[in-house]
């Protein structure tokens, strides 16, 4: 008998295998986003991450828990469809879906805490001392996601624009910004910037030109940075104060989190000013260790 547990992402799913013996194996495969794929894909998404479940020794059969975790869980019509292709594919067994930041918890800490994702999006979500959950933030990229990918890459836009027009300081990031995009200037920029298949994916594609800013001290990109650490630490105070929790741990994730250590430097130090008792974590364990390891508490 194991437990399974998928994190299905928008450019892959890993899927990890939990025996009852504590030891895990794990393999990725497609993307299962139903808001950045097609349905084709994410069907076959699914079939062969039930076909790698069937080549265990113990079969399908012995799979005494699916838990799948999800980006947009809450829309019915996509979880539906995920569902379905799932059972089309031959698993018939217990079956569960939850959202992306529920399996990233159950992996990131042990206890009361939170875990703060900052990709593409940024959301801070958590557990109170009780066990209640909490989440601050996460709201979409229209109204929310302030230190997330997709608002730096904004901001770099907004400070290229500025500085042509003189409302903000020279800038490396315009120039950077006219050389990824392969245009001549800033007119290009906004061309391809309102182009029809110009979306959030390809907005936040722009956030690493931050990191050679940076390291140059470019005025406009520390700003930038100091701008998302303030965005992302508000998301966990605020957790931490609706709570009234004073400790606990706070496991950083995301691509930002991870890759810009200055925006990281900055989150911690913001967080640490306001809540001196809280441990600053990297995960325990992935998302999909995570998703394995709600399969197996959904039998006990």
């Amino acid at each position: 008998m194991y437990y399974c547990g998928w994190d299905g992402g928008g450019t892959k799913t890993e899927v990890c295998i939990l025996k009852q013996d504590g030891n895990t194996a794990s393999q990725a495969f497609g993307p299962l986003n139903v808001n950045g794929a097609s349905r084709e894909t994410v069907e076959k998404t699914v079939r062969d991450a039930v076909k790698y479940m069937r080549a265990r020794q113990e079969g399908l059969e012995g799979c005494a828990m699916l838990v799948i975790g999800m980006a947009g869980v809450s829309n019915r019509e996509a979880a539906r469809m995920v569902e379905q292709a799932v059972r089309e594919a031959g698993y018939t067994g217990p079956l569960r879906l939850k959202g992306d930041q529920e399996i990233a918890l159950a992996g990131a800490i042990r206890g009361h805490g939170a875990v703060l994702i900052a990709g593409t999006g940024a959301i801070c979500y958590g557990r109170d001392p009780s066990g209640n959950s909490f989440r601050v933030g996460g709201w979409g990229y229209l109204i929310d996601d302030g230190g997330s990918g997709y608002a730096i890459g904004r901001d770099i836009l907004m400070a290229a624009a500025r500085a042509v027009d003189g409302r903000g300081k020279d800038t490396c990031l315009h120039q950077a910004v006219i050389e990824a995009l392969s245009v001549q200037d800033i007119r290009g920029v906004i061309t391809w910037l309102y182009a029809p298949g110009t979306g959030k994916k390809e907005i936040a594609s722009l956030a690493p030109l931050l990191l050679p800013a940076l390291e140059a001290g470019d005025e406009a990109a520390l700003a930038i940075a100091k701008k998302a650490a303030e965005d992302l630490s508000e998301l966990v105070i605020t957790g931490w104060r609706k709570t009234g929790m004073e400790d606990g741990e706070i496991a950083m994730t995301g691509s930002i989190l991870n890759r810009y250590a200055h925006i990281r430097a900055l989150t911690e130090e913001r967080i640490h000013a306001v809540l001196p008792d809280v441990s600053m974590i990297s995960p325990r364990y992935s998302p999909a260790q995570g998703a394995a390891m709600l399969a197996k508490e959904a039998t006990l």
